[in-house]
């Protein structure tokens, strides 16, 4: 069975491991640690290698309020990233972020900062962040070639499984995976398989190859225990690469399902060909300032989880939400549009936004 890391399983050890940690920190020096002279040479490389990439690893920390029966709560989950520039982009994993109101980042001076979502692409689960305001002197990782690695070399894990910070596994990648899945249209999404172990909590974390270079961000796990079984899922960085580096791909931050005429006469009584249904929006995304809403009631549709509540968009550009292809489409036809005019139904009356896309339509790679 395949699982996404779970950031969320993890609230209770966020209280119980994280804060004490912290109070610690505060309050006595961090133990000098000296490397004993009789490590062997793949020690000694291992070694040197997680000193040289550990100023560039994250935690990060999200908060999402949910309705409950007793009313409103909050979630809180804990995932990992890694520093990619000067500018203090921070690369994870898009799951990691899921329906986060609040993302925090604490880098390895202990500083928690707030952090802005900048892209996101949930089918290939990878997403980009920036720490705010950006601190030049915070130190970042490079980025290595995923076409150039080799089955059975060593891999190296990094991240906060289970909330455990900083923790380091040494693997191998054991093999490259695809699935047949496409993203954007055009994009082949690759996974790098390693045995180098990762467990909740190393979401969003850095694969590092042995020339301390990132070649992949930790996704999700095949298990049949619940816990790792050696068979660790990290999207390849080649992919993170292209999905970042398309100046004319306009990421709007939202997901919807597509009801048909059929669920939507059921459902909400409408006599429509067809609509999108708004599920979550990201915070600070081109569609959270242009004012829609994501659903809050959860619901099942023909056996898949739903949301109720959210807006319900009928046309999306100039093309109207009459069929499943409806954003596939649109996309065609926006190419080069920066605003992106939106018709949608909200508490049964009519209303227009326009989503302002023009600040994601950029290559994240160009710094």
């Amino acid at each position: 069975m395949t699982h996404k890391l779970s950031t969320f399983g993890v609230a209770a050890l966020v209280g119980t491991l994280l804060t004490p940690t912290v109070h610690a920190q505060e309050h006595a020096a961090p133990k000098v640690r000296v490397a004993p002279d009789y490590l062997s040479g793949e020690e000694a490389a291992a070694a040197e290698l997680y000193r040289e990439v550990l100023p560039t690893v994250v935690t990060i920390l999200t908060a999402q309020r949910v309705l409950t029966q007793e009313g409103q709560d909050q979630q809180v989950g804990i995932g990992s990233g890694v520093l990619i520039s000067p500018e203090c982009h921070v690369l994870t994993a898009a799951h990691v972020l899921e329906g986060a109101d609040e993302i925090t980042v604490r880098t390895q001076d202990g500083v928690l900062r707030p952090a802005e979502l900048l892209f996101s692409e949930s089918s290939a689960d990878i997403a980009l962040i920036r720490i705010l305001p950006p601190v030049p002197q915070l130190e970042h990782a490079k980025l290595g070639d995923s076409d150039r690695l080799a089955v059975g070399q060593r891999a190296y894990a990094m991240g906060s499984p289970y909330g455990l910070e900083n923790s380091f596994s040494v693997g191998h990648i054991s093999g490259f995976r695809e699935f047949n899945r496409l993203y954007d249209g055009t994009i082949l999404a690759e996974f790098i398989q390693t045995d180098a172990a990762i467990n909740s909590g190393n979401s969003g974390g850095p694969l590092f190859n042995s020339n301390a270079e990132v070649i992949g961000i930790a996704s999700r796990i095949l298990t049949v225990s619940g816990g790792f079984q050696g068979l660790g899922f990290v999207v390849a960085i080649n992919t993170a690469k292209q999905l970042l580096a398309l100046e004319e791909r306009a990421w709007v931050g939202m997901d919807g399902v597509f009801l048909n005429s059929e669920e939507l006469g059921v459902l909400f009584n409408l006599d429509l060909a067809g609509g999108l249904l708004i599920q979550r929006v990201a915070k600070g995304s081109p569609a959270d300032k242009a004012g829609l809403r994501g659903g809050s009631l959860a619901a099942q549709i023909l056996g898949q989880d739903t949301l109720l509540g959210g807006d319900l968009i009928l046309e999306f550009g100039t093309q109207e939400a009459c069929h499943s292809a409806c954003l596939v489409r649109a996309h065609k036809r926006l190419t080069g549009m920066d605003r992106i005019p939106v018709k949608f139904l909200r508490g049964g009356k009519l209303m227009e936004t326009v989503i302002d896309v023009s600040a994601s339509r950029r290559n994240f790679l160009v710094q």
